[in-house]
């Protein structure tokens, strides 16, 4: 929690981060954070520091941060590629129908890994294609799909934390612990952020 404050105080006040005229990014001040507040927690309760590597929580952090590298990479040299072929055939599909809009963004979120990411780039083409507030507003959920391939750092993880062996990546790849609760968390989301939409519009 003191992490969070600290990281939301320093974002409040861009002075704090501000040297010799350059402000400092909020990705970077966040590192430091959380490597400045896990040297007081090792230094506080005089963890022997040979023992860190040896932690469930380190292996797991480390497969997961390997991985995700690797998929970072992979998508953002195939989307660099292939976004103009896939731009226009997004356009020919939602000019019939507006709301495979939300599809659209969900397919590109799966394989980019983020929601600033995906929001950066399918937002602008929704305003171009002169999409309702609406349905934009409404349909923010939906880039959220990294969880439909369980190669994410978080993913990873709780597979690896979780001793009882129930969340699991299933034999099919794709029959695993988040589908089901993603699935409908991110389409009852959609629905009801398309109808809260429509109060403000």
């Amino acid at each position: 929690m003191i992490v969070l404050l600290s990281i939301v105080a320093v974002a409040m006040f861009p002075s704090i981060r501000t040297i010799q005229g350059s402000t400092i990014g909020m990705s970077t001040i966040i590192q430091m954070m959380m490597l400045a507040f896990g040297g007081i927690i090792l230094l506080v309760t005089k963890t022997p520091t040979v023992k860190v590597p040896d932690g469930v929580v380190f292996k797991s952090g480390l497969v997961a941060a390997i991985a995700i590298f690797g998929i970072a990479w992979m998508s953002d040299t195939y989307f660099k590629f292939a976004m103009p072929s896939f731009q226009s055939h997004i356009m020919d599909m939602v000019q019939t129908y507006p709301w495979t809009f939300a599809l659209a963004m969900f397919i590109v979120s799966v394989v980019m890994n983020s929601q600033a990411a995906v929001c950066r780039m399918m937002l602008p083409v929704g305003l171009a294609m002169r999409l309702s507030p609406q349905l934009l507003v409404g349909i923010m959920p939906s880039c959220y799909g990294y969880f439909f391939i369980p190669n994410y750092p978080s993913d990873i993880a709780t597979c690896n934390f979780d001793s009882s062996g129930t969340t699991k990546i299933g034999k099919y790849y794709f029959n695993h612990s988040f589908m089901t609760p993603g699935l409908i968390g991110v389409i009852t989301a959609c629905i009801s952020g398309y109808l809260l939409a429509g109060l403000m519009f």
